[in-house]
């Protein structure tokens, strides 16, 4: 089997593209949910470590199925703009559900962030499996 240096050429790019695509997502995430989720993280808070790795494992599943569906590295860009607004719309669709999530999620009530990590993880997949060709 012999691949191409273009081959290469395109799995650093999808990668580079994934990988910067979930800091920014990460970023975004972090600065427009209430809670300070890496603060809280680093202070031990088990809730916001799972509400906040739900959703990133949410996102990337999404990415995955992005990825594998693309016609070409800006196509998989573009589906994972709108996988990222899905996840950060989860977050502001659940506060309707729970409407003292952030103060749960600041409390440590580890229900709460499971909940969360769990609804991240499912819409997630659910996202990735509407992105086909």
């Amino acid at each position: 089997m012999s691949i191409s240096l273009l081959q290469y050429l395109y799995y650093f790019a999808y990668l580079f593209s994934a990988i910067l695509m979930v800091g920014i997502f990460g970023f975004v995430y972090e600065k427009i949910t209430p809670p300070k989720e890496l603060l809280l993280i680093k202070n031990g808070n088990l809730a916001c470590a799972l509400s906040f790795g739900g959703a990133i494992i949410g996102f990337c599943a999404a990415l995955v199925s992005a990825m594998t569906h693309s016609v070409g590295v800006a196509d998989f860009i573009l589906w994972g703009l709108l996988a990222a607004g899905v996840q950060i719309g989860l977050f502001f669709g659940v506060m309707k559900i729970i409407p003292d999530a952030v103060a749960e999620l600041e409390a440590n009530n580890t229900a709460v962030g499971t909940f969360l990590c769990c609804l991240s993880i499912a819409i997630g997949l659910l996202n990735a499996a509407c992105l086909v060709d």
